[in-house]
């Protein structure tokens, strides 16, 4: 009862925790766009369809938990942080409409910047006691980097497949990972990598449509 009509998308749980890419990736699907809105100021940052397509999707997502439920989202990048400060590694109550409100109303605020380290963003799976039942990871492609200062320059689409294998190592065993997959240029390899994560975790993956939710 608790999968969605239509995308079979999994957002029930005990304790819900969203993973949410904030990295500058997000600003747009092509590549020459991202490069070109990362030289903007903030305000117009934070415009970018896609940045707020995917916060709409968080709203959409938190709105269909139980409210008996918890819940937690966290942001990543280069690295990963709560979205409320100072409830690292703390369920919070959706039943608490002002927590869920202040939530929404910070990821709004957030710019997205920096590259995609995604190990960082599966160790908040490890940190929370009891652990997430049910995670919902917002995406757009494969990690760029596994460090927190990453090494200016390219990197190939055999190197984030790598970061990509070695991130989801540290995901425990028995955790659904939902994968929601937003479109970004040339990076062909993320739909299937991204597929097989959701496939062996137990969870679903969902392509994003430009008119989703």
């Amino acid at each position: 009862g608790d999968r969605q009509y239509l995308t079979g998308l999994r957002v029930g749980g005990d304790h819900v925790l969203l993973l949410v890419d904030a990295s500058a990736s997000m600003l747009d699907k092509k590549i020459v766009n991202i490069i070109r809105r990362r030289n903007m100021d903030d305000a117009t940052k934070l415009r970018s369809l896609k940045w707020r397509q995917a916060v709409a999707s968080v709203d959409w997502l938190v709105a269909q938990l139980d409210p008996e439920s918890k819940f937690q989202i966290y942001t990543f990048n280069t690295e990963a942080k709560p979205i409320i400060e100072g409830s690292d590694n703390n369920w919070l109550d959706v039943a608490d409409g002002l927590k869920l409100d202040e939530a929404i109303r910070k990821l709004r605020r957030i710019v997205p910047k920096d590259g995609t380290n995604m190990r960082s963003a599966y160790e908040v799976i490890n940190r929370f006691n009891p652990p997430p039942d049910n995670v919902l990871l917002l995406v757009d492609g494969l990690p760029t980097t596994e460090d927190i200062t990453p090494v200016r320059g390219m990197v190939t689409g055999s190197e984030r497949l790598r970061f990509h294998y070695n991130a989801i190592d540290v995901i425990p065993s028995g955790v659904p990972i939902n994968v929601l997959l937003y479109p970004m240029e040339g990076d062909y390899q993320a739909s299937i990598a991204y597929w097989l994560l959701a496939y062996g975790s137990g969870g679903s993956y969902m392509s994003i449509s430009k008119d989703w939710p």
